[in-house]
């Protein structure tokens, strides 16, 4: 029968033990099929395939106007063609994501888990607070990575979807746009102008080019708007989650590293080293 100076340190040895094996063996094979996090890795492939889908609506109008005669809607096309960096660097952050989704729940629960219970151990055999703060700091930024990417698709799913609906127009929009400007460059009557063409087929008032600028230049603002609304659903809500998510499970775990004894002892020592030569001088003073 163990004595209550061992009882408890042994408890909590043995419960951080079947966590870490619990995480390791348990969690680890069971997360990924769940369908919360199948459902993220979907919605990530969704946002990807939408980027794609996008990049190639703006190539192929950039490719229609440039088509046209003479060079008077140039500069809109090159800015269509320009839209592409930011479709990058989006995409960039949405494999980032995917890998976070296949591999950051499993790196998480397989190492960052158990090696924060392995912490918590030497700190209860050691008995330093000061692993017992980096353990519960390794479990909170381990969750934290491997929960951010579900949540943010959940929240942005819920949250966003009449932007993400705004894009899928702009996109149609835009694939629509380049179709008709193609057809309007292969077919038609000869004998009708191309602004003619593109009157009848956008059903609208395109009597020259600046009317047809004028349409595109609404186009080129939609698309900016769609990208902004990418940028903050795909790159900035993660990032923004991850801090929340970690500021909560921070709370959560009451993390914090505490100040070490030495420094403390240090500190008293001086102060009542001071307050011995303090009262030295008072005494010396009355001795005067």
């Amino acid at each position: 029968m163990l004595s209550k100076k061992y009882a408890e340190p042994v408890r909590n040895i043995l419960i951080l033990v079947l966590i870490g094996v619990f995480s390791f063996f348990v969690v680890t094979s069971w997360l990924p099929d769940r369908g919360f996090i199948k459902d993220s890795l979907e919605s990530v492939e969704e946002s990807s395939n939408t980027v794609m889908k996008f990049s190639a609506a703006t190539l192929s109008t950039s490719l229609a106007i440039s088509a046209l005669p003479d060079d008077f809607a140039t500069p809109l096309a090159d800015s269509l063609a320009d839209m592409n960096i930011y479709f990058i660097a989006i995409l960039v952050m949405l494999h980032f994501e995917q890998l976070l989704i296949r591999y950051g729940v499993k790196l998480a629960f397989a190492i960052a888990i158990p090696a924060a219970c392995g912490i918590g151990i030497l700190s209860i055999l050691l008995k330093k607070d000061l692993l017992k703060g980096i353990a519960a700091r390794v479990a909170v930024l381990g969750l934290a990575v491997a929960l951010v990417v579900p949540c943010s698709t959940h929240i942005t799913n819920y949250v966003a979807a009449d932007l993400t609906a705004y894009v899928e127009n702009t996109i149609a929009d835009t694939e629509d746009g380049a179709d008709k400007l193609n057809e309007a460059m292969e077919g038609g009557a000869e004998e009708q102008t191309i602004f003619e063409k593109l009157s009848d087929l956008f059903q609208t008032a395109i009597n020259d080019m600046s009317n047809l600028m004028a349409h595109f230049q609404n186009t080129i603002r939609k698309c900016m708007n769609s990208i902004a609304i990418l940028i903050l659903t795909n790159c900035l809500m993660p990032i923004v989650n991850f801090f929340i998510l970690k500021w909560i499970l921070k709370e959560t775990f009451h993390v914090a590293i505490p100040m070490p004894q030495m420094r403390r002892k240090r500190h008293s020592d001086s102060d009542s080293g001071s307050g011995s030569s303090t009262s030295g001088s008072e005494l010396l003073v009355v001795g005067e």
